[in-house]
């Protein structure tokens, strides 16, 4: 951990910033140190709490931003997550195919449901340089950037759920019954 960059506290569930959406940044807000710094915090944040993605509202910020990363070999996605920091993003699907899945989320602990999200998406933002850019996701990366993308529009997964039927606590998954 570099000195001087803190770990924030994750906001949960219940936090007013989590049920807004956020404010968007200009390009030139992007580059300034303080929003340089937040970003380092967030990336800091998310290794700190086990994550693969963290917006902007969850680092108690209303702001439109959100990193994500996974180091590869992991259980989750062995292929990993390059660290990601996106400003501003908006997410477009490609075709039609869709895909359920299990979700959890930092600010809502230890629970876990199944999700229906797009298996393609292509996602346009703005970089921590303050260009435009435009890459596209599939498969588990794909769910990532719409589930982050959903925390800056003021939704949590639980949202996209199907009804709560799967709404589960992470500790009980798979026990036989």
């Amino acid at each position: 951990m570099s000195v001087g960059i803190a770990v924030r506290k994750v906001t949960q569930l219940g936090h007013p910033y989590l049920r807004r959406p956020v404010r968007r940044l200009k390009p030139e807000e992007v580059r300034s140190a303080d929003v340089q710094r937040l970003v380092r915090e967030m990336a800091v944040t998310m290794d700190e709490y086990d994550g693969v993605g963290l917006a902007g509202n969850q680092a108690g910020e209303d702001l439109a931003v959100f990193v994500m990363g996974l180091p590869k070999g992991t259980k989750r996605h062995p292929d990993g997550i390059q660290l990601t920091v996106v400003f501003n993003p908006e997410i477009r699907p490609i075709g039609d195919e869709w895909e359920e899945d299990w979700e959890g989320c930092l600010s809502v602990p230890d629970l876990r449901g199944m999700v229906r999200r797009r298996k393609k998406v292509e996602l346009t933002g703005l970089g921590p340089d303050g260009k435009a850019f435009k890459r596209v996701y599939e498969g588990f990366p794909a769910r990532v950037v719409q589930h982050e993308t959903d925390h800056l529009n003021g939704l949590v997964y639980l949202d996209r759920m199907d009804g709560l039927k799967t709404l589960c606590y992470l500790g009980e998954m798979g026990r036989g019954g």
